[in-house]
This record gives structure tokens, C-alpha cells and sequence, in this order.
């Protein structure tokens, strides 16, 4: 199957916040006036950290919001690479401190044997609505990484119906939990963020391929629905 995808591109980040921000909103908004409740699952990395402040300034029930993360790194939660950190620091406060939060992160000291705790944690979410992922410059999203040593991983979290699986980063810290590849497309919306003319380029030479296991952000790009919409500044 071809890669399917939308490219939104904007001639720079606050234009780009901007237009994101409003489009997240209304999708949460829409979410909420049907089911009484709404489900965000954000990335981590520095990219975010505007759209997160611009999010936590918009006018939204959040109460009613439920926040997760797409992927986590195995740290404690104040460690500075902790993503739930960089969530609380930036997103969950102003208008959206109201925001329940669901961490993949838990007590077990490997990310292997808490995958568990964390896929219980996870089905009291009723629908995911609106996906946020980002992508490396090795064109990596999620915590799903290309690797020539674990491919047998990465097939799994492509292919497992779990709701999360572990996995190994190709750099510190390692051990990773990431939400599962057929999670992620029950999303109703599913956004890529991605700025700067080398993540662009990235992209668009996984356009050209269909090798997910050399470029797993093709991975998210072989369904039907949701399609990939990508902002790009």
C-alpha cells in the first residue's frame, strides 16, 4: 500500500502552534459534546513545548480531558528526561491543570515487567481522540526505533494488539514504553509534529519507501484511516 498522508506546512513555529493548537481543541471540543469526555495522547522532546504552553492557555473543559503520553522513557518522573515531567511542567497547568493525567510510567524497575500495570492503567480509556506524535531525524516516532539488533521487538510493537509494549531506544536512556502501533490507529485524529528542514527531509524519504523497519514512521502511514496528518514548519 502506498504512503498515505496530509502535509500541512507553515512558514514558522507560531504559525504552526498556532493552527495545531486550534485544530487539537476542536477535535477534544467535538469528542467531549458526544461522549461527555476526551482523550489526548502527547509526545515528548523539545518540539512540543510551545504547542504544549499554547494548549494550556485554550478554553476547554479539561476537566474532561484525559491526558497520556505516547511513548515514555523508564525514568522516574522527575528525572529531566522524564516525558510526564515535561507534561506537567509545560501542559498540565493555566486552564488545563483540571486535566487527569494517565502516566505509562509505574513503580516496576524494568520497563519489561511493567508493561502490565500500565496496560491496566491504560483500557479506563475510552477512546483515544487525538494523537500527537513527533519523529526523529532516524525517523523513529513513538518509541518505536529503527535497529538492526531488535528487530524482533519492533515487529511486535508494529504488529501486537496489546495496548503497550517495551522497547529499546538507540539512545540513553534506553528502555522505553510505548504505546502500541494498533492503539495508535484507533485514534480519531492522528497529527505528526515535525519542524526544521532536516526532520522534513527525514519524511520525505520515508514517503518514497515502504521499509517501516529502516524508517518506522512509514508504519504510521500504511492505514487507511486515520490518515497521517504531518504540520510542518
Amino acid at each position: 500500500m502506498k504512503n498515505n498522508y496530509k502535509l500541512y506546512a507553515f512558514e514558522d513555529t507560531e504559525h504552526l502552534v498556532s493552527s495545531l493548537c486550534e485544530r487539537i481543541v476542536s477535535d477534544l471540543k467535538r469528542a467531549i459534546d458526544a461522549r461527555g469526555g476526551a482523550c489526548l495522547a502527547v509526545s515528548g522532546g523539545s518540539t512540543p513545548k510551545k504547542l504544549f504552553e499554547r494548549l494550556s492557555l485554550a478554553d476547554l473543559e479539561w476537566d474532561k480531558v484525559t491526558l497520556t503520553l505516547v511513548d515514555e522513557r523508564w525514568v522516574n518522573s522527575y528525572d529531566e528526561n522524564s516525558n510526564e515531567r515535561l507534561v506537567y511542567e509545560h501542559l498540565i497547568k493555566n486552564k488545563a491543570k483540571s486535566a487527569k493525567f494517565i502516566p505509562l510510567k509505574n513503580i516496576v524497575s524494568r520497563a519489561k515487567e511493567g508493561t502490565e500495570i500500565t496496560q491496566n492503567r491504560l483500557k479506563n480509556i475510552q477512546s483515544l481522540d487525538v494523537v500527537v506524535l513527533g519523529m526523529g531525524t532516524d525517523a523513529h516516532t513513538a518509541s518505536f526505533f529503527p535497529s538492526k539488533y531488535e528487530i524482533e521487538e519492533l515487529e511486535n510493537a508494529l504488529s501486537t494488539e496489546d495496548l503497550c509494549c517495551a522497547t529499546t531506544a538507540t539512545a540513553e536512556p534506553t528502555e522505553r514504553i510505548t504505546i502500541s502501533r494498533s492503539f495508535l490507529l484507533t485514534a480519531s485524529s492522528l497529527l505528526l509534529h515535525i519542524e526544521g528542514r532536516v526532520k522534513k527531509d527525514v519524511f520525505d524519504t520515508a514517503c518514497m519507501s515502504d521499509d517501516y523497519l529502516k524508517m518506522p514512521i512509514i508504519s504510521m502511514m500504511q492505514q487507511e484511516k486515520p490518515i497521517l496528518e504531518v504540520y510542518y514548519a
